[in-house]
This record gives structure tokens, C-alpha cells and sequence, in this order.
């Protein structure tokens, strides 16, 4: 079986590389290191690992890394499978890497990416299919790319999943659960009502609000996430109270902190209910 075993990358100082790899992978382990030469310039080397595969980082780099935006050839990123990328991802944020791309949504795996403090990308990749054809399938995927982990999400937060929750949770009048969902400090704006910063107001005025009407059932249509920004668009079908029904386009843009709702904007007519 042919099988690729180790890659080696010249790196300005080796520790903080080091470092970065043990946090991603704690069960390796330094393989062995030593002193020797390359053009004439002595260098240390080390190797990262475990018995199978290894990372080989020598010191004594000159100059920059290739652009990653750019065209120049060279090295794009280091590719890895994972068995859990939230894993990966909650012990690097730990120790304070930030995620460089969150990759766009597909079906069959999950992907992310940093770059390490000496300007290497690693992408660490979960497969969600065991099945080959799924796993590997190209085209598929969904969304944008998520850049720059000070505007991302945890790659755990599902925008799609959340939305069509909290929908289901408003159709069914759930105030409760709304309750757990806001931010304590929280911006509200339905249609052309005034703003409410409130949390109290902005629950008692959904509760109100769904008083006034016997039911409503939203059908989303598409949603979509940019950062800590996502949002949906689609119909909501009311009944009124005396049984007669109106049915209204709606669009939402909520802003997301800490999985709660910071922004929580709709935008529809509600003149007719």
C-alpha cells in the first residue's frame, strides 16, 4: 500500500508550531530531534507524530510563507481527517487559535482551517459518511465560507437548524422558549413597530402579539449565514381570531452571540392582521 508518511516544513522557530500541532493532536508525541545543517546554515529538526505518520519541523527559515491569496507555487495547507473537527476546535480556541475559514456546509463532511504562528494553513476534516461515495462526493456543498474566527460562529452553530427551530418554537406560541434564546441585552424590531431593547418588553410584546391571533405557520424558503449574521426569508400563514386567514413574505436578520439572539430583526407587513 502506498500511503504518504510525513511532510517537512522549514519554519522560523519551531516551538510555537509544536505547540499548535500537540494541541490539535495531544495523543502525539515528539518522535525524536537533533541539530544538522542545510545550505550551509546549521538548523535543529524535529519530528511530531505518532508511529504511523509525522510532521518534520526544521528552524532557521528565511522570509515569508507564500500568500495564501496569492498565486505563487508552494504549499496551499496541510489536510487532515478527523474523527471530531468540535473537539479539534474547542482545544485550539482553547489555548487561543483562531479559526482562519470555516468551510461551506455539505451534507457529508465538515471542514476547518487555521494557520498556524508560523503561516502554515491546517485543515482538519470530519467526514460524516463512512460510505466512500459519499464522502468523497464533489459538488454538494452550500453557503459561503465562513473567514476570520472573530466574526465566525463555533463551527457547531447550525443556522439553518436554529431558524427552522425558532420558528417552529413562534408558530407554536412558545414563549418560553423565546425566554432562552434572547440575549439579556437584546434589539427587537418587528415590521414598523418601534425598536424595543427590553428583554421583558420584547417577550411580553410576542406574547401580546400571539394573543392576538388564533395561528400562524412560517414556511422558510432559504436561509443563510454570514459570521455572527444569519437570516431567512419565506411565508407565514395567519389565522385571525374570528378564522379568517391572511398569509404575508417575511424576512428575518438576526445577529448571534454566544448562540443567543443579540439582533433580532423581521421585516413584514402585519397591517392586514
Amino acid at each position: 500500500m502506498n500511503r504518504l508518511e510525513h511532510v517537512n516544513l522549514v519554519v522560523k522557530d519551531i516551538q510555537p508550531s509544536l505547540e499548535f500541532i500537540l494541541t490539535a493532536f495531544p495523543e502525539w508525541r515528539i518522535r525524536g530531534k537533533g541539530k544538522g545543517q542545510w545550505a550551509g546554515q546549521a538548523r535543529n529538526w524535529l519530528h511530531v507524530g505518532d508511529d504511523e505518520y509525522y510532521i518534520t519541523l526544521n528552524d532557521g527559515a528565511q522570509g515569508a510563507v507564500r500568500d495564501l491569496k496569492g498565486t505563487n507555487p508552494g504549499l496551499a495547507h496541510l489536510g487532515f481527517v478527523v474523527e471530531n473537527v468540535e473537539a479539534v476546535t474547542a482545544r485550539l480556541d482553547a489555548k487561543g487559535y483562531s479559526i482562519d475559514i470555516i468551510g461551506r456546509d455539505h451534507p457529508y463532511r465538515k471542514t476547518v482551517y487555521y494557520i498556524d504562528p508560523n503561516g502554515f494553513q491546517f485543515e482538519f476534516m470530519q467526514y460524516l459518511s463512512k460510505e466512500a461515495k459519499l464522502k468523497n462526493q464533489y459538488g454538494g456543498e452550500s453557503g459561503d465560507l465562513i473567514r476570520n474566527k472573530a466574526k465566525a460562529q463555533n463551527i457547531s452553530f447550525n443556522a439553518a437548524e436554529f431558524l427552522h427551530q425558532l420558528y417552529q418554537q413562534v408558530d407554536a406560541k412558545n414563549v418560553s422558549y423565546l425566554a432562552e434564546v434572547l440575549n439579556q441585552d437584546i434589539l427587537f424590531r418587528i415590521g414598523d413597530n418601534p425598536a424595543l431593547t427590553d428583554k421583558k418588553a420584547v417577550l411580553e410584546g410576542n406574547e401580546k402579539f400571539f394573543n392576538s391571533i388564533h395561528s400562524m405557520k412560517h414556511r422558510l424558503v432559504a436561509t443563510w449565514q454570514d459570521g455572527d449574521q444569519i437570516g431567512c426569508h419565506g411565508q407565514v400563514d395567519y389565522v385571525r381570531l374570528d378564522g379568517t386567514e391572511h398569509s404575508a413574505k417575511f424576512s428575518t436578520a438576526l445577529t448571534i452571540e454566544n448562540n443567543k439572539i443579540k439582533d433580532y430583526f423581521v421585516f413584514a407587513d402585519l397591517s392586514q392582521l
